[in-house]
């Protein structure tokens, strides 16, 4: 069982106490086992707290330690939950990336899915694995039941594969990356250190690139012409891929994600397109051929970009969107066609004062 201490957890996140008068006789005493929600937790939990949506849970909450952002402190106090005066509160300046550090800190203990860091010397492959004779394997590599990896390919140290996935010809992974179940690797894709790359994804699939074939006397479309795709997919270091997500290799060269890059479960990235560093890609959102993202980029949910289209480092576009042409960096766009969310906000304010007004000379007639 895992046992930090109150001290320990406040060093980690740069933390002060909230409420001096009441914790400080638990600071050095009270030791941290485990880490819930508001409602679930117990006095040996810790908990957070940075959303007025769980200021309820906030008032029955039995948790031992709780963490919340500084601007939530004078509210808090002023509130007195019977936690203000049992639990220990620590507030830091931004506590959602506190409670990526803490989470971090509980997971290699309580998940067994965790793969921060791999260890050991010894590689473990199971029997029913499929290893061709001249693939590369580091140290502590694991290949689970039913996989397959094809000639050509490298493994880095502490690589892990998951039972049923399948790693095509000439591909790479780098080190402490994690393939989970049922993963389709295609052949020449390169992947880097520490991806964790999530059920059911397809990486290197082909484009979707068909030229019409028509008849020639009708001119009309009688059938299609695939075009082959022959590239291959780059994903660089610390990249996570969620579960079903495609991305598709290039038709000539390489379809490129960048390190640090964050995609959602759904997504579908097209064949040549380019993702800046540290993009986010939310769920459902898509980003057609040859198209590309600046740096730190987010695509909301069911967002997506127009063919050839780039759009500019630090970027935000909104849920359900769809970017037509490219634009700048830093741009926040909304709707279809995307535009500028003070231009968006102004057309949705006058379509409504039509609807009310069409509304009024509805009853009055």
């Amino acid at each position: 069982m895992i046992s930090i201490s109150v001290l320990e957890i406040q060093e980690m996140i740069k933390a002060q106490v909230a409420n001096p008068e009441f914790a400080t006789a638990l600071l050095s005493s009270l030791k941290i086992t485990g880490i819930h929600s508001l409602k679930e937790a117990s006095a040996t939990d810790v908990a957070f707290f940075f959303s007025k949506h769980y200021q309820t849970d906030l008032f029955e909450t039995n948790a031992g330690l709780i963490i919340t952002g500084s601007a939530f402190v004078s509210a808090i106090k002023a509130a007195k939950p019977p936690a203000w005066e049992k639990a220990v509160f620590l507030m830091c300046d931004d506590p959602y990336q506190a409670m990526g550090v803490v989470t971090a800190k509980f997971s290699s203990f309580l998940s067994s899915h965790d793969h921060q860091v791999q260890s050991g010397t010894l590689n473990q492959i199971h029997p029913t694995a499929i290893i061709s004779e001249n693939v590369k394997l580091g140290i502590g590599i694991e290949v689970g039941a039913y996989s397959v990896i094809e000639s050509g390919t490298t493994l880095s140290d502490g690589v892990k594969v998951y039972p049923h996935c399948f790693i095509g010809k000439n591909s790479s992974i780098g080190k402490n990356s994690v393939l989970f179940p049922k993963v389709t690797i295609y052949e020449k894709t390169k992947i880097g250190e520490r991806c964790r790359i999530h059920s059911g994804v397809v990486i290197g699939s082909d484009g979707f690139g068909y030229a019409p074939i028509k008849d020639p006397v009708s001119k009309k479309t009688i059938d299609h012409q695939k075009i082959y795709h022959l590239g291959n997919v780059v994903i660089e270091d610390d990249v996570e891929i969620g579960a079903n997500s495609a991305i598709d290799r290039g038709t000539f060269g390489s379809t490129i994600i960048h390190s640090k890059v964050k995609i959602d479960n759904l997504v579908q990235i097209g064949h040549n397109c380019e993702v800046g560093e540290g993009s986010i890609l939310c769920g459902s959102s898509g980003m057609a051929g040859s198209s590309s993202l600046g740096k730190f980029v987010i695509i909301a949910a069911h967002a997506g970009s127009g063919n050839q289209v780039h759009i500019g480092d630090y970027s935000f576009l909104a849920a359900y969107s769809g970017v037509a042409k490219s634009c700048e960096p830093e741009s926040e766009l909304a709707g279809v066609p995307a535009r500028p969310l003070d231009d968006y906000y102004k057309i949705l304010a006058i379509q409504n004062k039509l609807l009310r007004e069409r509304g009024k000379d509805r009853k009055k007639s």
